[in-house]
């Protein structure tokens, strides 16, 4: 079986019960007041098959366990469905979230008008790196808006868990000068748990940000604590403190999409990684973004097909070009807002970025005419 067997056996029942919850309360099957009744049956249900799957013992216990557990994952999923409905979670999370975002809104709003201020020569430009750093995209032209999407590439504009990796990268590389001792590990943690959540809010908690700060999260706990981040284990925690904390993201695209590409990335990308046999770096790297494109593909495909009636034919091209030219953009565009901001922003960093957001739009636009 594959690596994190153990997780699936709650993650995948847990998510199955969320549907179904979402089945039941949402398509008229059952009227509002019956969600009450869902909500206790499936929590009865829940703890009396959870009960006995914690005291079973032996050979034959252990399948029983696995049956029982599974099955008290499911109505869990029930559960946490229907009380979401009837208990309005919704309204009662939304006054805490905006309390939150209102806290990181300065930051955003100044991080914004640093961005509107660089001295680029296509104000688009600005709105681009806009969109690429804050996910607000406003401001970017609707030509340029049609060249992302036409291309395959709109899953960079619009902002993502890639997005919070890059964020993640550059702090795990800027905080590796500090060493490797207990305590550089723990502010290491802490940096990068309060800047990645930081960021994560303050760019809108999308659930692709939020599922890629789970990651994060879960990752570095099992570092600092001397365990190994098994990938499947970390993508079906995730996937379940996810649908618990907020059972109604489960019908959101950028959710499914989000869980999809990730299921590519850790099932699929290895495997299409090792078949390229030659050393050449140049060569093996190109690969491996080209692997990494086709397997978030295969996942993701035939959901975005389904929902949004589309399927980029050059999506491999657009990926080898517009990954590399934007997460290269994102951090040197940040470090050019704060040296600008101090007035001492150099102008080839200006032409650099100008160039580089032409030539990104220019690629695109390029792939959107191929036949």
């Amino acid at each position: 079986m594959v690596e994190g067997r153990e997780s699936v056996l709650y993650a995948l029942p847990f998510c199955a019960g969320t549907v179904t919850g979402v089945f039941l309360c949402g398509h008229d099957i059952f009227h509002s007041p019956d969600s009450y009744r869902i909500a206790s049956v499936s929590m009865t249900a829940g703890i009396g098959l959870a009960v006995p799957a914690l005291l079973a013992e032996g050979r034959v216990g252990q399948r029983a366990k696995v049956i029982l557990a599974a099955a008290a994952a499911f109505f869990c999923g029930i559960f946490c469905w229907s009380n979401h409905e009837i208990s309005d979670i919704a309204a009662g999370n939304s006054g805490i979230q905006d309390m939150i975002e209102r806290a990181t809104a300065p930051a955003a709003a100044w991080l914004k008008s640093g961005i509107d201020a660089l001295p680029l020569d296509d104000y688009g430009s600005n709105a681009l790196i806009k969109a690429l750093v804050t996910g607000d995209q406003s401001d970017v032209p609707s030509d340029v808006k049609a060249a992302f999407r036409d291309s395959g590439a709109s899953h960079i504009l619009a902002l993502s868990g890639m997005h919070l990796a890059i964020i993640y990268l550059i702090l795990s590389k800027a905080l590796a000068v500090i060493g490797q001792s207990r305590k550089a590990d723990v502010t290491r943690y802490t940096v990068i748990l309060v800047s990645t959540l930081f960021y994560s809010i303050m760019t809108g908690s999308s659930p692709s940000i939020i599922r890629a700060f789970l990651f994060i999260l879960l990752r570095e706990t099992a570092l600092l604590t001397g365990r190994k981040a098994r990938p499947g284990n970390i993508l079906c925690f995730a996937l379940t403190v996810q649908c618990a904390l907020d059972p109604g993201v489960i019908t959101s695209a950028s959710f499914q999409l989000s869980y999809l590409a990730m299921c590519g990335i850790y099932f699929l990308y290895p495997s299409l990684r090792d078949l390229y046999p030659a050393p050449v770096p140049v060569l093996k790297k190109i690969w491996n973004s080209a692997a990494m494109s086709i397997s978030c593909q295969a996942f993701t495909g035939p959901l975005a097909w389904v929902l949004f009636d589309s399927a980029p034919i050059y999506f491999i091209i657009t990926n080898l070009i517009a990954i590399p030219l934007t997460s290269a953009l994102m951090p040197v565009a940040l470090g050019a807002v704060f040296l600008d901001r101090a007035g001492i922003c150099p102008e080839f960093l200006i032409r650099g970025i100008n160039w580089c957001c032409e030539f990104t739009v220019w690629c695109l636009e390029v792939i959107c005419t191929l036949p």
